[in-house]
C-alpha cells in the first residue's frame, strides 16, 4: 500500500489562510484575532496605535457577534497520525490486549484507574480528574465502517464527516457554518494554525486561520504605556470640531475600551509546549467573546510505527498539560458553554509490530469533555479477537454518530442536514450549553414483543459515586438525575435489552427515594429504593435499557449510589421475559389499584395484573418492586398467586415506622 506521511496528507487537506479585506493601515480580522489570542490587547490599543490603527473602521467590526447565553462552543482536537486508543483507554481486564502486544501493553497497576475494566495512560492525570468529576464521555469502538488505512483518504473522510459520497470538497463544520446567518458565521469557526482544515470549509463559508503564535505588537502595560493611554483618551474627547473629528475620537475611545475589557484575561504571553500554547490561546479567544463557536486544534506525531511507548507518552503529556492550561484559562462564564471533542483519522492495530510500535488500525476511542457532558462509557469496545495478527478490529460506533450528537446536542445544528443522513443521538450531554436542562426526553420505547433470555453474571460494579466508578464522583443531590451507561460495560453486551441490578443507597442525608428507569425516557412516579439516614439499604431492580443506559434519580437531600449488575436479558428465548418501564400497580395511600387505606393485620387483598400497564393477558408471572410504608408494628408481607394458598413465607419484612422495598417474582393466579 502506497501512502503519504501524515504531514503531507494534512497539507493537502488544508486551505491557506487566504486574503481578507484590510482595515486601517493593513489591519485584518485575522491579525486582530491573533493579537487577542497572544495577549497583546494592550498593544493593540496603544503600543502602535498612533502609526497603525488610526482609521474609521470601528474595532467592533472585527469582533463579530457575541455568543448567546445558551450557545455552545466546541473545541475540536484532532490527533493526526492515528492515536493508539488501546493505550489511551486501557482494557485492563482483557487478556488479548496483554497477549497481543508484549512490551507495549500497560499493566493495570501502571494505569490511572477509571473503573474495574479500564485505566488511563499514566500521563493523563488531569483527564482522570475530569473523568472522576463526571465530565468525560468515552465513546468506544469509534471508526469509519468504510475504513481506509491511507492517512490522506481516511483523514479526508473524517474531515468530511458525511454519510455517503456527497460533496467531496466540504467538511462537517463548514457545512454547519453554511447554515448560519452571515453576521454570525463570519467569526463562528477558526483553525489555530497557518491554514484552514477541510473540516472547517463549507460550500459558501469557511473558518478563519490564526497562528497560535499570535502577531505580537510588543506592548507592555508599563507606567509609560498607561500614561500614553490616558493621553490618547484625553485627546479623543469630543471637542465640537465637526463630524470627522468626532468620528475619529469615537474610534480611539472604542479601541481603548476594547483593550481595557479584554486585556486582563489575555496576558501574560504563553509559554510551554505546543498544546499548552494552542489550548491557552483557544481559551483566551473564547473569553474575549468574539463570536467563536468552533475552534479547530491539531496535534501531530501519532503515527507510531516504531518505539511507540516513549513517543505516545510525550504526546499524551502534551495533551494533558494542554487540557489543564485550557480549563485554568477559561473564564467561568464560558465553562458551561464549552465542550471539547477528540478524534483521529484512525486507530492502531491490537497487535504490536516488530519495531515496538503499532500499525494503522480501524477502531478507536473518541472523547467528549466538558462540565455539561454526561460522563461515562458509551458504545461497545471493539473485539480484539481478530483471526490473525494483521487483521483490524471492527468499529462498533460510526464516528459520524458522535459528530451528529455534538451538532444536535451542543451546537444546535441540524445533524441530518450537515451529515447527509440522520444520525443516532448518543446522549453525550447532561445539559445543554449554559447549564439549562436539555430538551424534554422522548417517550419510553414500547417493550419488545419477543421474550428474552437471561444471562447471569458475577456481580460487577457499574457505579460507585463514593470513588468515581462509572464517571460520577460525589453524592447525587435532591432533584438530580444521572445517566449511567450500561451496554458495553462489565460484561453487558451492546444488544442487551434489560439488566438485573443490585441498587444500594449509602450516607443519605435525609429521608429520600431513588428511582431507576430506561435512559432518556420519561421518569416514572415510582421508587426502587427508600432511604433514611443511617446504614446503607439495598434492593434488586430489573430495568429495561434504552440507548444503552439507565437514569437514576434522588428526590431529596443527597445520597451516594452503588450499582452492581448481576445479569442481563437479550432478545430471543423461551424464557419469555418482557421488560417494561416501571409503573405503579398499587398504592394504598392514594387508591391506585383500587384500594384506599392501609392493610390491617391478617388482611389479604387481590390485585389485578393482566391487562394493566401493558401486561398481556397470557402473562404467567410478574416482576414487581414491593414496598411497605410506615407500619404501626413490626410485620411482614406475603405476595402470592390469587386463588392459591397463602405460603408460610414472607416477601418483605418491615420494622415499625420504616419504608422498605424488595424485588419479587410472583406467578399470576386465577
Amino acid at each position: 500500500m502506497n501512502d503519504i506521511e501524515t504531514e503531507d496528507a494534512l497539507r493537502l487537506l488544508m486551505a491557506p489562510a487566504g486574503s481578507e479585506p484590510e482595515g486601517p493601515r493593513g489591519w485584518t480580522r485575522r491579525k486582530f484575532l491573533a493579537a487577542v489570542g497572544a495577549g497583546a490587547a494592550g498593544g493593540l490599543a496603544a503600543g502602535t496605535f498612533a502609526s497603525d490603527l488610526l482609521g474609521f473602521d470601528l474595532p467592533e467590526a472585527w469582533a463579530g457577534t457575541p455568543i448567546g447565553a445558551t450557545d455552545g462552543i466546541l473545541v475540536v482536537i484532532t490527533f493526526y497520525g492515528g492515536v493508539d486508543g488501546l493505550n489511551v483507554v486501557v482494557p485492563i481486564t482483557n487478556s488479548l490486549y496483554y497477549s497481543q502486544r508484549p512490551g507495549l501493553a500497560l499493566a493495570p497497576a501502571a494505569t490511572l484507574p477509571l473503573d474495574a475494566s479500564f485505566g488511563l495512560h499514566p500521563q493523563l492525570t488531569y483527564l482522570q480528574q475530569l473523568w472522576q468529576s463526571g465530565q468525560v464521555a468515552m465513546v468506544h469502538g469509534a471508526g469509519n465502517p468504510d475504513a481506509d488505512l491511507s492517512h490522506f483518504t481516511s483523514m479526508g473522510s473524517w474531515m468530511r464527516g458525511r454519510f455517503g459520497a456527497g460533496v467531496s470538497g466540504t467538511g462537517w463544520v463548514g457545512r454547519w457554518l453554511d447554515g448560519l446567518p452571515a453576521n454570525v458565521a463570519e467569526m463562528a469557526a477558526m483553525s489555530l494554525g497557518t491554514g484552514v482544515s477541510l473540516q472547517m470549509t463549507g460550500s459558501a463559508r469557511r473558518g478563519l486561520a490564526v497562528s497560535p503564535d499570535g502577531w505580537l505588537l510588543g506592548a507592555e502595560m508599563q507606567p509609560a504605556d498607561l500614561r500614553m493611554y490616558a493621553g490618547l483618551r484625553a485627546m479623543a474627547a469630543p471637542a465640537g470640531r465637526g463630524v470627522w473629528h468626532d468620528l475619529h475620537s469615537s474610534v480611539v475611545r472604542s479601541q481603548l475600551d476594547l483593550a481595557s475589557d479584554v486585556a486582563p484575561s489575555l496576558s501574560p504571553a504563553v509559554t510551554g509546549s505546543e498544546m499548552v500554547e494552542k489550548m491557552t490561546v483557544a481559551a483566551r479567544l473564547i473569553n474575549a467573546n468574539l463570536g467563536i463557536r468552533v475552534l479547530d486544534i491539531g496535534l501531530g506525531g501519532f503515527d507510531t510505527h516504531d518505539n511507540q511507548a516513549g513517543k505516545l507518552s510525550g504526546l499524551l503529556e502534551q495533551f494533558d498539560d494542554g487540557l489543564a492550561a485550557f480549563f485554568a484559562t477559561l473564564s467561568p462564564t464560558f465553562r458551561s458553554r464549552t465542550s471539547l471533542l477528540t478524534l483521529s483519522e484512525f486507530g492502531r492495530t491490537s497487535f504490536s509490530n516488530g519495531s515496538n510500535g503499532t500499525d494503522h488500525g480501524t477502531s478507536n476511542v473518541m472523547m467528549v469533555i466538558g462540565s455539561n457532558v454526561k460522563g461515562g462509557h458509551y458504545g461497545q469496545p471493539s473485539s480484539l479477537a481478530v483471526k490473525n495478527r494483521w487483521d483490524r478490529m471492527v468499529p462498533t460506533t460510526d464516528f459520524r454518530h458522535v459528530l451528529g450528537s455534538c451538532l444536535d446536542g451542543w451546537l444546535g445544528g441540524s445533524a441530518a442536514t450537515v451529515l447527509g443522513a440522520p444520525s443516532t443521538d448518543l446522549g453525550l450531554f447532561r445539559y445543554g450549553p449554559g447549564g439549562a436542562p436539555s430538551a424534554p426526553p422522548p417517550p419510553v420505547v414500547q417493550p419488545p414483543s419477543a421474550g428474552c433470555e437471561f444471562v447471569a453474571l458475577s456481580p460487577r460494579r457499574l457505579l460507585d459515586t463514593r470513588v468515581g466508578t462509572g464517571g460520577r464522583l460525589g453524592a447525587l443531590q435532591g432533584g438530580e438525575a444521572w445517566r449511567l451507561a450500561v451496554a458495553g460495560r462489565e460484561g453487558v453486551p451492546d444488544d442487551a435489552v434489560a439488566v438485573v441490578l443490585n441498587l444500594t443507597g449509602a450516607d443519605a442525608s435525609t429521608s429520600c427515594f431513588v428511582t431507576v428507569w430506561p435512559g432518556g425516557g420519561e421518569r416514572p412516579g415510582t421508587s426502587n429504593l427508600n432511604l433514611e439516614p443511617g446504614p446503607p439499604v439495598a434492593n434488586f431492580a430489573t430495568v429495561r435499557l434504552r440507548e444503552g443506559g439507565l437514569d437514576l434519580f434522588v428526590n431529596a437531600g443527597e445520597t451516594h449510589l452503588i450499582v452492581d449488575v448481576t445479569g442481563y436479558f437479550r432478545a430471543g428465548s423461551s424464557t419469555g421475559f418482557v421488560p417494561l418501564g416501571p409503573d405503579r400497580l398499587l398504592d394504598t395511600r392514594d387508591g391506585t389499584g383500587g384500594r384506599v387505606g392501609a392493610l390491617g393485620a391478617g388482611e389479604a387483598i387481590e390485585l389485578q395484573a393482566t391487562g394493566a400497564l401493558g401486561i398481556p393477558s397470557n402473562a404467567t408471572a410478574v416482576v414487581v418492586n414491593l414496598t411497605g410504608v410506615l407500619p404501626s408494628l413490626g410485620t411482614y408481607l406475603s405476595l402470592y398467586p390469587a386463588g392459591g394458598y397463602r405460603p408460610g413465607t414472607s416477601s418483605l419484612n418491615l420494622a415499625a415506622g420504616t419504608i422498605r422495598p424488595n424485588l419479587v417474582v410472583c406467578p399470576i393466579g386465577a
